[in-house]
């Protein structure tokens, strides 16, 4: 019994020691893994970085009205395309699609076709010719 306690307190002492606030005697350092703080990380660079440490700099700045004044507040919080209201925004392209149809069949048939009068007729893009 003597012997389990001894070595008890010897593991606990090298425990102990590798902690990373071992050195500081009024502080405790949580070494537990947030989990909710683990899903905000992102798992690689986002695109217009280059660097861990520029991506984070950006993340730093604050754009929030109480940090910043009004007049720059709506130049960084403007998004990159703006559309006047009501204009109609063209899809890129117009597929006739079955829905009872599976996937592998339709990824399989690179062309469409539109029964029409029984001739097939090519899939048409939207301002194009059919």
């Amino acid at each position: 019994m003597l012997k389990k306690h001894e070595d008890a307190q010897k593991k606990r002492a090298e425990a102990l020691k590798k902690r990373k606030d071992a050195q500081l005697k009024t502080v405790i350092i949580s070494e537990k893994i947030d989990k909710k703080a683990e899903k905000l990380h992102t798992k690689s660079l986002p695109f217009p970085f280059t660097s861990k440490e520029v991506f984070e700099q950006s993340m730093r700045v604050p754009i929030g009205p109480e940090f910043n004044p009004a007049t720059a507040i709506g130049p960084l919080n403007q998004p990159e395309v703006v559309k006047k209201p009501g204009v109609i925004i063209k899809p890129m392209e117009f597929e006739d699609v079955n829905p009872h149809e599976k996937s592998e069949q339709r990824s399989g048939d690179k062309r469409k076709f539109k029964k029409t009068s029984g001739k097939p007729v090519k899939k048409a893009k939207v301002g194009g010719k059919k």
